[in-house]
Formats: structure tokens, C-alpha cells, sequence
């Protein structure tokens, strides 16, 4: 079944869902219960997620909670029969993408105190106090004696104290993590650390943390890692490194979907991929997701580099991984505003097409800045021909 595509909380990134890890995916699509949840009809979702409820339960809670309908979400949690920790964290995962829902996760927490929990609630619980009210706030989580704090505990406060601004805090809550309590850093903990790198510090300082990360750490840096390197080469204007880290990552992703395994790329697929940046995500089985092309055609347009960027998007776009709102704006507005009026008015009938259901709110506002207000899509379907035949097998997954 061919993945959907949603639009995250904010409505600024077309996003693909998969199911969850070890769980059905809910019968029900998520744009329909939002387009249900939008004209009002509350019942109507109850009535939608009803017989799915005894094999989909999290994913109702998930569904629920995703739509802002915390009351119902909390109010289904309450008729599970032996609820687990997987229950409780649907419920609370999706508020963290809201500062206003993310507060209300003390009290949901505090309103179902005998369903059982486990690092990652914790984590979610310390992330919610950290977005409400600062990463002090969270602090006293760390400091309990049972259960010990865990690994994505401490990281889910570095990680804000990295945000905030304060990487001495940062560091030295790592210090105590790894020296006080034995704790081994895994891929998401060195990921805090070098997005932060990626914005603050050189593109050397970030090649060197992925570096210990896959070679002190013994760990495989990730689509994160890359993300950031991406991220710090295009800040500091190095363009074509940064396309060489793409290109590595697209090759890698390829190589894997050929072969039918989700296992690493040989040395093979990097021979022909040259440069330090290449180097620095080499073993890595990481597959451009949708802040990669954010990064990327953000980058190219930067540099008015037009119709790189317009390739690049189209790439992503075969793989249903859209860059954010903005960066397509830009993209369509410069393309335009290059005389390539025609490309312009391709990206928008793409995602039109492409995401029928989602393309509405502030992405429909497109329309205007390509020049195709008032029009259905018809007049322009040559535009985008062929494009959903080179839709990879990648993106697919089984009934």
C-alpha cells in the first residue's frame, strides 16, 4: 500500500506516513479524519474508529491525539483493557509537534497514573516541560533515583539546552550522563550534538563529531547526521560539498532499493563520489527524507541555481519527501522570477497531483505565486508527465 501523505502539525511539510513499527497501520486515512475533524463532526470520527478500536488502539490514540482531540484520546485510553506504555505514548508523542498541546502533557500524565511507563514516556514527559517551560524545568527528572534516568531522558534535555543556547549545560549534562550514571551515548544522543554543531559551529567541527561518532563510537551515522553536515556545508556557502553529501546519500538509497535490502552500501556505490564531505557519510544507510531536500533545494536556490533545485525537488517529489513550505515558495517564486515560468508552474501541478487530499491551507496559496489561480490542473497535466511512473519501489510497502 503506497504511503500517504499528511501534512505535519504546523501544515508547512508535506510529510509520508508509514505505519508504526509492530503495529497495523489504521484502516482509517489520517485526511479523513482531519477533514472530518475540520467541518466538526466529532461523532463522525467516532463512529469511523470505532470497529478498528480492539486491533488498532494505539493508532486510534495516535490519530486522536494528532488531531489536537486530546479529551477523546483521553478518554479512549481510560476503556483500554490493560493499557501498556505504547497506549500511554500515543497519546502523548503527537502533542510535543504544538507548544500549546505539549503542556497538557503533565496533566494527561497525571490522569492516568496506573497505566505502566517507560524511557521513552519519561522522555516526552521531560521534552514537554522543556518546550513549556525551558530545559531547568526538566531537570529534576534527571536527578531521581527510581527509576534511574535513562538514555533518552538525558537526551531529550541536552537536546533542549542545545536549543536554548546553552551548550556548557549541555556538555555538562552529557559528562554526567556518560562519567555519573555509565550511560552509552547511542546515534540519537551524538545527533543532539551535531545539529548543534551544524548551526553554531564549522563545517570541520561537524565532519570531526561524525567521525567519533562512527569511528570512536562504533555507531553508523544516520540520515540526521547527514542532514546536519548538509546543513553546516550549505550555512558556510560550499555548495557542490554539499551536493556530493546528497549525491552519496541518493546513490546509497538507490543501491539499497535495487537491491531489495535495507543493509548498507558497499564501498562500491562511493567510489565514484569524491571529497571529505563524501567520505564523512561513507557506510552510512541513510536515505534522504524530507529535511534533506528542504536543505537542499533551499541551498541551490540560495545560490540561484535554478534548475538544480528544480531537479532536486522533482527527486524528492518521486519519493513523496517534499521540502518545507517555504523552501517550495522560494523555489517557485525564483523560477518564475528566472523566466522559467513553465517549471514554475510544473513544481505546483506536481504537488497538486501528487497530494490531491493535502494540497490545501497555505500550500494552495502556491497556485497564485506560479500563476495558476483559478485553475483545475487539467490545462497542465502535460507538465508533469511521466512523473509518477518513476515513482521508486522504495516507497511502497505491502498490504
Amino acid at each position: 500500500m503506497a504511503s500517504a501523505a499528511v501534512f505535519s502539525a504546523s501544515g508547512r511539510r508535506l510529510l509520508s506516513t508509514v505505519g508504526t513499527a509492530g503495529s497495523a497501520e489504521l484502516p482509517v486515512s489520517i485526511s479523513h479524519l482531519r477533514s472530518l475533524a475540520r467541518a466538526g463532526r466529532l461523532t463522525d470520527i467516532d463512529a469511523a474508529l470505532a470497529p478498528h478500536l480492539p486491533s488498532h488502539s494505539v493508532d486510534a490514540l495516535s490519530a486522536l491525539s494528532s488531531l489536537g482531540l486530546t479529551d477523546r484520546a483521553s478518554a479512549l485510553l481510560g476503556t483500554v483493557r490493560s493499557p501498556t506504555a505504547a497506549h500511554l505514548n500515543a497519546l502523548l508523542a503527537p502533542l510535543l509537534r504544538r507548544h500549546r498541546l505539549a503542556r497538557l502533557v503533565p496533566s494527561l500524565l497525571a490522569a492516568h497514573p496506573s497505566v505502566p511507563r517507560d524511557a521513552a514516556t519519561d522522555a516526552i514527559h521531560a521534552k514537554a516541560l522543556c518546550i513549556a517551560s525551558g530545559a531547568d524545568s526538566a531537570v529534576h527528572l534527571l536527578q531521581r533515583e527510581s527509576p534511574p534516568p535513562s538514555l533518552q531522558l538525558f537526551t531529550s534535555v541536552i537536546d533542549s539546552y542545545y536549543k536554548q543556547r546553552q551548550p556548557h549545560r549541555a556538555e555538562q549534562l552529557w559528562r554526567e550522563m556518560v562519567e555519573d550514571h555509565g550511560i552509552v551515548p547511542d546515534a540519537a544522543a551524538h545527533n543532539v550534538r551535531i545539529t548543534y554543531k551544524s548551526t553554531s559551529g564549522t563545517v570541520e567541527e561537524v565532519k570531526e563529531l561524525i567521525r567519533a561518532m562512527r569511528e570512536d563510537a562504533g555507531l553508523r551515522p544516520d540520515i540526521v547526521s547527514h542532514n546536519a553536515l548538509m546543513r553546516a556545508t550549505a550555512q558556510h556557502g560550499r555548495v557542490d560539498e554539499m551536493l556530493e553529501v546528497y549525491k552519496t546519500l541518493q546513490k546509497g538509497s538507490a543501491a539499497a532499493a535495487v537491491a531489495g535490502s535495507k543493509s548498507a552500501p558497499d564501498c562500491a556505490t562511493y567510489t565514484c563520489v569524491k571529497g571529505s564531505a563524501a567520505a564523512a557519510v561513507a557506510g552510512s544507510k541513510s536515505a534522504p527524507d524530507c529535511a534533506t531536500y528542504t536543505c537542499v533545494v533551499g541551498a541551490l536556490c540560495k545560490a540561484g541555481r535554478w534548475s538544480e533545485a528544480d531537479d532536486v525537488f522533482y527527486e524528492g517529489m518521486k519519493r513523496r519527501k517534499v521540502a518545507d513550505l517555504g523552501t517550495v515558495r522560494t523555489l517557485v517564486r525564483g523560477l518564475k522570477e528566472a523566466g522559467k515560468g513553465r517549471a514554475a508552474r510544473r513544481v505546483v501541478v506536481g504537488l497538486r497531483k501528487k497530494f490531491p487530499d493535502r494540497f490545501d491551507g497555505p500550500w494552495k496559496e502556491l497556485e497564485e505565486v506560479a500563476g495558476l489561480t483559478g485553475s483545475t490542473g487539467k490545462e497542465e497535466d502535460d507538465d508533469v508527465e511521466g512523473e509518477d511512473d518513476e515513482q521508486p519501489a522504495a516507497t511502497t510497502t505491502a498490504a
